[in-house]
């Protein structure tokens, strides 16, 4: 499974779950277009965190920039 969706699945499921116990939702509390992109800030954050994570953690696969070949 390709890195990029394993971060996104857990992204999700991270943003999700702080929602929730929380109680902070940024569609919600905050008005319109700016809710949103606090969310996506959230989102942006948060995924840079797991990126790194998977990355350094060597999980997931990553296709060669060059031959367009997966990678272990």
């Amino acid at each position: 499974m390709s890195r990029m969706l394993i971060t996104v699945i857990i992204i999700y499921v991270l943003t999700r779950l702080f929602y929730g116990i929380s109680g902070f939702d940024p569609h919600r509390i905050i008005p319109k277009w700016t809710g949103y992109l606090v969310d996506l800030g959230i989102w942006l954050l948060v995924g840079w965190g797991v990126y790194w994570a998977l990355t350094v953690l060597g999980i997931g696969k990553v296709r060669d920039q060059m031959a367009g070949r997966p990678q272990g």
